[in-house]
């Protein structure tokens, strides 16, 4: 019975993982062809997930139901664990802001600052939320 609860959540996680991949990849060529932001597809939703689970499994509303509870606390773990290394993140990134401007010529620190500007706002608006300021 243990070996098929975990073999179950280990099915789901590769789900969620694999969602969260495509919805990476899906962004980064988005950008790539540079498309509006404004007409990228939407990132599914935590119900899109359940749903596309659920009828791919002909499940029936008891395990949807289970389902959606399986989903909602999995995310919840996800966006705690985001919370947790965000100032890594966040670390690192001020930490590569600054060695690009390390290199850069005078002419090109006023261009890199506006694209700054240019990508927090794209994150701002994938995410809707407002990350700190890049340090200079």
């Amino acid at each position: 019975m243990r070996s098929k609860t975990s073999a179950a959540l280990m099915l789901i996680a590769i789900f969620l993982l694999g969602g969260i991949s495509g919805a990476v990849s899906g962004y980064l060529y988005q950008n790539h062809i540079g498309q509006n932001p404004t007409q990228r597809p939407p990132v599914p939703t935590k119900r899109d997930v359940v749903e596309e689970i659920a009828q791919s499994l002909h499940m029936d509303a008891h395990q949807k139901e289970n389902l959606k509870d399986i989903i909602k606390k999995s995310g919840d773990r996800y966006s705690a664990l985001s919370v947790q290394f965000r100032p890594q993140y966040e670390q690192i990134r001020t930490e590569t802001d600054q060695a690009i401007r390390a290199i850069l010529r005078p002419d090109q620190r006023q261009h890199f600052e506006e694209t700054l500007e240019k990508m927090d706002a794209r994150r701002r608006a994938l995410t809707h939320d407002a990350p700190p300021a890049r340090g200079k």
